[in-house]
């Protein structure tokens, strides 16, 4: 993965930590829509760690 690519992964997982709807993660990455949804499902559980310890419940 070059660097490019690495830097597009990593806006992507800071914006769907911040619950940012994958439809604006993937206008704004770059990324496809398959690549955005790959990547929110590896960060399921940090996700709903960091959701828990701001009282969220989605």
């Amino acid at each position: 993965m070059n660097n490019t690519t690495k830097a597009k992964y990593d806006l992507a997982a800071r914006m769907l930590k911040g619950n940012i709807p994958v439809e604006e993660v993937v206008l704004m990455s770059g990324l496809s829509e398959e690549e955005v949804k790959k990547l929110q499902f590896e960060l399921r559980d940090e996700i709903q760690d960091r959701n828990a310890m701001r009282g969220i419940d989605l």
